[in-house]
């Protein structure tokens, strides 16, 4: 029973059971263990049955602890069985078991009838042998159930410190796992923050790199025959670039962390040119990549970045695991879902790895050999499931394997804006400045060589210090702001410009950082772009151009008004190839997606001049095909 008051009839005295602790009146108010409310210290008592405190109206009514918080020697069942004591031990425990009992029972039962027979006389004696019988029965019904509470006692104390003892080894896992999650968190963090660090030292330097290829990639000076080799090796910087993005994938997704973004895509250029990358690749192993394109919208909405992710892995795949033969690559579009089937004439894949080879890290037995990560698939499983989208695949060894991916890619009616054929030389209006903000000189250095060819007024800034105390000077029409600067960096930069009398200037953010330049946009920031280094400089002007509402002058308007029809008669051997204004414009519409129209500047041109059919030709052919990177290419040689 716990520690309260009892009040006996001595004169309204009072005393207490048990003696408490010194300090346990001190003790703020405390909540019982079986009806969970509050009490004070006084009418509270620490329960050993239920291993918490418990107050006294719960002590009075439970009786299933059988007065554990008493000492030994005041429970009642020891102080009934203190005479026994006197006996031997062998005798003693003799009495005390089932047997001894109900002898002990049937003892004192028969000596109390057999009494009470002899004092009766009559026929009344004979009901006393009856009564004996009940007696004994029932003496041996209460040892048994006697015995069965024990022994249910006992099984309940034991199971309860059995469950007791689980309860502590789970807690104690559970703080195991707990400490293991938060080391794993805290590892998890620390690789995602140095993959990000030193994604942002290689693109650094890269972004050099691949700036100058694409200023030397625009240099009319440039031998024609140089251009191939300047595209293999901006290829070449971008799959670089493509590995770094990927680095962070897996972290990303299985934290939840990833972004998705809705981007207009004219679909068939994306395919081919999607197509176009991994030709070079299949021709260096000897394959034969076929592009097999269906019905396909000219607009869709997804998120660009991660569909050509997607793709590519399973692309890269098919021509890394076929040493022979030939990859397929087919796309077509019905009913809002696009489906996308690669097949190889690779190894296959057995039964066993089905579903092995989804896992990270993981490998099937038939490519253990073959370089990789193994995590190819399984981010292209996370995304295409992220995306809504199912991915699924067949496989037959010695045969090949056919990997199907199934998307809702909603379409939409939409032109999109068209793409800049080449750097404009101007554009409509006066000149503009343009504030560029970087700690790295060679970035600065290919941000100038850039917008001065396309005639901005370029001002340079080291740090974002120098750029606050240079704005009342320069007055910027637009900023380039590095978002990864020492001190202040781009974002905080952005900020105190908004406070300031400029802040209403556009301003566009360039970052190395992996992180950054996936979100797309910044906190506090969302109207100003995200752009990553290496900086696609076409894509840059592009969004200057419509920031500014820009009027480009192309390098060709100079010369010749764009026009699909001659201003002038053309002479018989000029009229057999298509004029380079008139390819200018149809590079434009390509650029732009928009293939009904493509298709209706090559059939006006034809019209009113028969003489390009045979330059038309190869036009027609490409684009009834899709072939739009060869279209477009042959229309870039023939313009360069």
């Amino acid at each position: 029973m716990p520690y309260r008051r009892m009040v006996s009839r001595t004169g309204g005295l009072t005393y207490l059971a048990r003696t408490q602790p010194a300090d346990w009146a001190a003790q703020p108010a405390m909540q019982c263990v079986i009806c969970e409310h509050h009490f004070e210290a006084e009418d509270m008592a620490q329960c050993p049955a239920y291993g918490g405190t418990i107050c006294s109206l719960c002590c009075s009514l439970d009786a299933r602890c059988h007065d554990r918080c008493k000492p030994v020697s005041m429970r009642m069942k020891v102080q009934l069985l203190t005479p026994l004591r006197l006996l031997p031990a062998r005798l003693r425990r003799r009495l005390l078991s089932p047997i001894g009992r109900f002898l002990s029972m049937l003892a004192g039962s028969a000596l109390m009838l057999g009494g009470l027979a002899w004092q009766v006389d009559g026929p009344w004696r004979h009901v006393f042998l009856f009564i004996f019988l009940a007696c004994a029965i029932g003496a041996w019904l209460l040892v048994m159930t006697q015995e069965g509470r024990r022994t249910a006692t006992r099984e309940t104390l034991h199971q309860t410190r059995l469950l007791m003892n689980e309860i502590r080894a789970r807690r104690r896992t559970d703080e195991a796992l707990k400490l293991a999650r938060e080391k794993a968190e805290s590892a998890s963090l620390a690789k995602t923050r140095y993959i990000s660090g030193i994604s942002h030292e290689i693109r650094s330097p890269l972004n050099a790199i691949m700036g100058y290829i694409q200023l030397l990639q625009h240099d009319k000076r440039m031998p024609a025959e140089r251009q191939k080799t300047f595209g293999i090796m901006r290829e070449s910087g971008e799959h670089i670039t493509s590995i770094l993005s990927g680095l962070l994938d897996i972290s990303r997704i299985e934290a939840g962390r990833i972004e998705l973004h809705s981007d207009t895509i004219a679909l068939p250029a994306f395919l081919e040119s999607v197509a176009q990358m991994m030709r070079l690749q299949a021709q260096a192993k000897g394959l034969t990549l076929n592009w097999e394109p269906g019905f396909l919208p000219a607009v869709i909405s997804c998120d660009e970045h991660r569909l050509r992710q997607i793709l590519l892995n399973l692309l890269s795949n098919a021509i890394k695991f076929t040493r022979h033969g030939s990859v397929t690559f087919s796309a077509q579009w019905q009913g809002q879902i696009a489906e996308f089937i690669i097949a190889d004439t690779g190894p296959g894949i057995a039964e066993e790895d089905y579903t092995r080879i989804f896992e990270p890290f993981e490998r099937g037995r038939m490519t253990a050999d073959m370089p990789g990560t193994g995590l190819g698939l399984t981010i292209t499983k996370l995304l295409t499931e992220i995306l809504g989208g199912e991915l699924t695949f067949t496989s037959t060894l010695g045969v090949g394997s056919r990997f199907r991916v199934r998307l809702m890619l909603s379409d939409r009616d939409i032109a999109l804006a068209p793409q800049l054929p080449a750097f404009p030389t101007g554009y409509d209006g006066p000149r503009l400045t343009v504030l560029v903000v970087d700690d790295n000189m060679e970035h600065r250095l290919i941000m100038r060589e850039t917008l001065e060819r396309c005639n901005f007024n370029v001002e340079e800034a080291e740090s974002g210090s120098d750029c606050l105390a240079c704005l009342p000077e320069v007055r910027p029409d637009l900023l380039l702001l590095d978002l990864s600067m020492p001190g202040m960096d781009g974002r905080d930069l952005a900020l105190r410009i908004r406070q300031t009398e400029f802040s209403a200037t556009p301003i566009i953010f360039l970052t190395g950082n992996l992180v950054e330049s996936t979100n797309r946009h910044v906190p506090s920031l969302d109207d100003c772009p995200v752009m990553g280094k290496p900086v696609n400089l076409s894509a840059l002007i592009t969004e200057i151009g419509q920031m500014l509402n820009l009027k480009w002058h192309l390098p060709q308007a100079e010369s010749a008004p764009i026009s699909l029809t001659p201003s002038e008669p053309l002479s018989p051997d000029a009229t057999q190839t298509l004029s380079a204004p008139q390819k200018a414009v149809l590079l434009t519409s390509l650029n732009s997606g928009n293939l009904r129209l493509f298709r209706e500047q090559l059939t006006t041109l034809q019209a009113k001049q028969p003489a390009l059919e045979a330059a038309l030709a190869p036009l027609f052919e490409l684009v009834s095909s899709y072939q739009l990177e060869a279209l477009r290419h042959h229309l870039e040689i023939s313009t360069s």
